[in-house]
């Protein structure tokens, strides 16, 4: 089975780090992914204006706005997008925030299982 067309998938991390290990397990998933990265809320903001992603993998913790206050911008800009909550801060009132978006939560550090179960969701 062959896909139409890649997937394109935002990545929102602060951490380059976080960023390159995240890519290297996405890219050993069998999808076709165009992968669009940024740094912050204000560049991935900038990026989706330029660009449309069908999916986003977004951290909380960021300088600035975190991944909470982006996916409520996302959810009013881009209602079709699937997003999901990557984050190291696993506490309960932030998984029912990210479930008040319609947010997929991934614990850090991400599963390839986990990832790979949002992305044929969001497929």
């Amino acid at each position: 089975m062959t896909q139409a067309k890649a997937m394109t998938l935002l990545l929102v991390d602060d951490s380059r780090v976080a960023r390159l290990s995240l890519m290297r397990q996405l890219k050993s998933l069998p999808l076709s992914l165009d992968i669009l990265e940024a740094a912050s809320a204000d560049e991935a903001q900038a990026l989706m204006q330029e660009r449309q992603a069908d999916v986003a993998l977004i951290d909380f913790n960021m300088p600035g706005r975190d991944g909470i206050e982006l996916a409520s911008l996302f959810r009013q800009s881009h209602p079709q997008m699937k997003l999901a909550l990557v984050t190291a801060n696993i506490q309960d009132a932030l998984v029912k925030r990210a479930q008040e978006l319609e947010m997929t939560f991934l614990a850090k550090p991400a599963s390839l299982e986990g990832l790979a179960r949002f992305l044929e969701v969001a497929e």
